[in-house]
C-alpha cells in the first residue's frame, strides 16, 4: 500500500464530496492497517513457519539415533537401537501404528519416547525436532494408544508361570526351598496427577501432600510387571485396592492353590497373600542393631530380602521415565494411560535385551540401599480389610512353618 497515494485520494475526496466524507475515509484507512500490522506480528502460521524453517531435522535426528552411537540412543530413548527397531516393528505390525505423510513412523516413535524418558514438554519436542506442535501432540497420542494395547499382551503372566518355580528362585539358597510356593511381589506406589478442585480432596495424598493415584502392581522375579491396576485415588488403601481387584477384575492373576504372592504388612496374611510378622523388626534400616535374634526376626528378613524386588521394579521404571517422577503435567485419562505405556515398554525392554545398564544396576543393588519411600508405614492401622478367618490360619501357619525351617538352617 502507497500512503502518499492514499494522501492524495484524501484530499481529492474533501474537494469533491466534503470534509466528513473524506474523515470517515481515513478513519477507516487507519483501520485497516492497524488489523494488517496485527496480523503481520501475531499471525500464527507465519511464526511458525519462521520457527520450523528446517523441516527434515526431526528424521535426520531419529536416523542419527538408529544407526549412529548406540549410546546416544540409550540416553535419549533409554533402550538401545537393536531394542527400538524391535519396538517400531512390533507397534506397527501388532498394534496398529501408522506413520502418516508428514511423519514417519519412528520419528513419532522417538518423540513419545523422548517426552515420556525426560519429562520434555511438548513445545520443546517440536522444536528439537523442526514439528508443528499440534503434530507433536497428535503423534504422542498416537503412540501411547499403540503401546496402550501392547500392554495388554505384555502385562500379564508367562503361561503356566504362576504354576511353576521360578528359576530365579530355585537357584537361590537363601531363599530355596523356603519360598518356592512364591510367585511374585505384589504392592503400591503413588504417582501424581493433575485434578480439578473437586477431585483434589479424593486424590490428595496426605503424605506427599499433593494429588496423586495409587498404583497397584505384580511383579516376577525376572523384575517384569504381570498385573497393574490404575487411577484409584491416592486416599484408597493399599488391601482395599487388592481386595477389589481380586474380587472384580477378570484379568488379575489369581494365586493357584498352594502359591502365594509377597506382600508388606499394609496387606492381610491371607490365601494366596503371606505378609511378614507385624511390629517386628523387617525393613533393611533396622538390622543395623544387630542380626536376627528369633525366628519371626529371621522369617521377616528373609522375607523383606526377597520381597524387595518389587521396589527394585519401580525402581528401574520410574528411573527410566522421568514423566513417572515428576508432577502431572496431562489430564488424569491420559496421565493412567503413562503409566501403562511406561509399564509395558519396560516389560518389553526388558524382554528384548539382558543387558541393559538401568536393569543391571537394580539387579547388583542392595536391599538396605533402596529407596523405600513409597511404601505405607507398617505400622499403620489397617482398617476396612475384608478378612477370610480360614486364609488368615492357613497362611499362618505356612508363615511359621517357613520360620521354624529358616531358623533351623540359619548360619
Amino acid at each position: 500500500m502507497s500512503l502518499p497515494n492514499e494522501a492524495e485520494k484524501i484530499k481529492f475526496l474533501e474537494r469533491k464530496t466534503g470534509k466528513e466524507v473524506a474523515i470517515w475515509y481515513y478513519q477507516n484507512l487507519l483501520k485497516v492497517i492497524a488489523l494488517l500490522i496485527e496480523n503481520e506480528c501475531l499471525d500464527p502460521n507465519r511464526d511458525r513457519q519462521l520457527m520450523r524453517i528446517d523441516r527434515g531435522r526431526g528424521w535426520r535426528h531419529t536416523m542419527q539415533m538408529i544407526n549412529g552411537h548406540d549410546q546416544e540412543c540409550y540416553e535419549t530413548l533409554r533402550m538401545h537401537q537393536e531394542t527400538f527397531r524391535r519396538l517400531c516393528s512390533r507397534l506397527k505390525n501388532d498394534y496398529g501404528l501408522r506413520e502418516s505423510r508428514e511423519c514417519g513412523l519412528e520419528e513419532a516413535v522417538a518423540m513419545c519416547l523422548e517426552t515420556v524418558a525426560h519429562d520434555e514438554v511438548q513445545r520443546t519436542i517440536a522444536t528439537h525436532y523442526q514439528r508443528n506442535q499440534e503434530t507433536v501432540n497428535r503423534k504422542f497420542h498416537e503412540v501411547l494408544d499403540a503401546l496402550v494395547r501392547m500392554s495388554r499382551d505384555i502385562i500379564k503372566p508367562e503361561e503356566n508361570e504362576l504354576r511353576q518355580v521360578n528359576p530365579i528362585l530355585s537357584s537361590d539358597r537363601r531363599y530355596h526351598p523356603f519360598f518356592s510356593a512364591c510367585i511374585g511381589a505384589l504392592d503400591g506406589t503413588h504417582v501424581s496427577v493433575r485434578v480439578g478442585s473437586q477431585k483434589k480432596e479424593k486424590y490428595w495424598n496426605l503424605r506427599k501432600q499433593h494429588p496423586t493415584m495409587n498404583v497397584l502392581a505384580i511383579c516376577n522375579f525376572n523384575m517384569e510387571f504381570i498385573y497393574t491396576y490404575v487411577g484409584t485415588p491416592g486416599r484408597a488403601h493399599d488391601s482395599k485396592i487388592l481386595t477389589y481387584c481380586a474380587q472384580h477384575d477378570e484379568y488379575f492373576p489369581t494365586p493357584p492353590e498352594g502359591k502365594y504372592f509377597l506382600v508388606d504388612s499394609g496387606y492381610p496374611n491371607r490365601k494366596g497373600y503371606l505378609a511378614p510378622y507385624r511390629r517386628i523388626r523387617y525393613h533393611p534400616h533396622q538390622w543395623r542393631g544387630g542380626p536376627p535374634t528369633s525366628e519371626s526376626e529371621t522369617f521377616n528378613k528373609r522375607h523383606s530380602s526377597l520381597r524387595s524386588v518389587i521396589e527394585r521394579t519401580f525402581g528401574v521404571w520410574k528411573g527410566k521415565f522421568a514423566i513417572i517422577r515428576n508432577p502431572a503435567r496431562y489430564d488424569l485419562p491420559t496421565q493412567c494411560k503413562i503409566v501403562v505405556a511406561t509399564m509395558a515398554l519396560h516389560n518389553f525392554i526388558r524382554k528384548s535385551t539382558n543387558n541393559d545398564e538401568d536393569f543391571q544396576e537394580y539387579e547388583q543393588m542392595e536391599n538396605g540401599v533402596l529407596n523405600l519411600s513409597d511404601s505405607d508405614d507398617d505400622e499403620e492401622e489397617i482398617q476396612g480389610r475384608d478378612y477370610v478367618p480360614t486364609g488368615d490360619a492357613y497362611m499362618a501357619g505356612i508363615r511359621n512353618n517357613i520360620a521354624e525351617q529358616l531358623w533351623r538352617n540359619r548360619r
